[in-house]
């Protein structure tokens, strides 16, 4: 991992296990602010894979099914919580084919820490030549690097998000094996 990145991952110690009220609660704030700007997206897109809950609340909320992905990514791999094997730096490896030539985006993933991936998402974009982006995460930390439009909440602990873990007692069968 970068020593760079490291320090804003290492910045968390501690988390905080989030439920769909908190999740729910965070993007109406996001939602609200948006309407007080009068910002109206063209299309959403959702940072896979964690943006793309968010990306798909924000998306019913304001009406709009215009939603693409990326995929722009540090880790490689990740186990529990914030326990991830990144990369140096992330990489790109999922773009969009269609034209976003003069359209308002709204660029959405669940969080910022260093803000390195939205750093390069935002070049990658202005190649498409819109006419105007905006960001939004659920979750801003107050150390990164990227400032997006909208947040719904500052946060200091490394959240655990509700869609990254089963309920209802249903035994995920790959613990059978």
């Amino acid at each position: 991992m970068n020593h760079i990145v490291q320090k804003y991952y290492a910045r968390n110690k501690e988390e905080v296990k989030l439920s769909w009220r908190d999740v729910e609660h965070d993007t109406l704030h996001i939602v609200n602010r948006m309407e007080e700007d009068k910002f109206k997206p063209d299309i959403i897109i959702s940072l896979a894979r964690s943006g793309l809950i968010p990306a798909a609340l924000i998306s019913y909320c304001i009406g709009n099914k215009q939603l693409y992905t990326v995929k722009a990514d540090f880790s490689k791999t990740q186990r529990s919580g914030k326990i991830q094997d990144l990369r140096s730096r992330p990489i790109l490896t999922q773009r969009i084919k269609r034209s976003l030539h003069g359209l308002k985006i709204l660029v959405v993933d669940e969080m910022t820490v260093s803000g390195e991936t939205l750093k390069l998402v935002s070049k990658y974009l202005k190649t498409k030549k819109p006419r105007e982006v905006r960001y939004a995460v659920l979750y801003k930390q107050p150390w990164t690097q990227f400032k997006p439009h909208y947040y719904g909440r500052l946060i200091r602990k490394w959240p655990l998000y509700p869609w990254k873990e089963l309920r209802n007692n249903i035994q995920d069968p790959r613990s059978l094996k």
